[in-house]
């Protein structure tokens, strides 16, 4: 987390020098996303009990979020992300600093880089009896296309990768004094959406 923030200070540092164009301006840009969040979780089967064992499912998750921030320079926009992702037993919500770099200058069509760092919270979360989760930090480098004209709406389609920690207080069994369950979500997201 340190080399993620460390990266967002440093690009928050050198964008003045960057920014050289006289015509360009700064201005208000909102990239909002939806899609689903894919991947492999091995879990215990039959947890607490003396013949348990690990059970490897696939997972689909549903996701959306939006970013807000400023062009900061003609390729480049830093900001603040807010999201929703519904995981089978925890609905979180990320709040994370976030960046969208152009990577080339197409007339119509863009590849991009994006980067969100911060942590999922537990707000909208319902728990079953007994369970109390928390939510975690959460990472999100990925790359993306952006297809439009410069200056105007675009709609995109990126693909990144999640990692969303959570934890989970669960209810004691028998004789037990503690029972939990740390999570780490790694899922690959796909998402299309608009941006202006």
């Amino acid at each position: 987390m340190k080399i993620l923030f460390s990266f967002f200070v440093v690009i928050l540092a050198i964008s003045p020098a960057i920014a050289q164009d006289e015509s360009f301006k700064r201005k208000f840009v909102n990239h909002t996303e939806f899609g689903g969040l894919f991947g492999r979780v091995k879990y215990a089967e039959n947890p607490g009990y003396a013949f348990s064992g690990n059970k490897v499912d696939s997972r689909a998750s549903i996701t959306i979020q939006t970013f807000n921030g400023i062009h900061l320079t003609p390729r480049l926009d830093v900001g603040v992300t807010l999201g929703f992702d519904w995981y089978k037993a925890a609905l979180l919500n990320p709040i994370a600093a976030g960046i969208r770099y152009d990577v080339t200058k197409g007339p119509k069509v863009r590849l991009f880089l994006t980067g969100d760092a911060g942590y999922g919270f537990n707000w909208l979360n319902q728990d079953s009896d007994g369970y109390k989760t928390k939510g975690g930090w959460m990472v999100n480098p990925g790359v993306g296309l952006r297809m439009g004209k410069i200056n105007s709406s675009s709609f995109t389609f990126s693909v990144t990768y999640k990692r969303q920690e959570s934890y989970a207080d669960k209810p004691l069994l028998y004789n037990q004094t503690v029972r939990y369950e740390d999570r780490v979500y790694n899922r690959v997201a796909a998402r299309i959406g608009i941006s202006f």
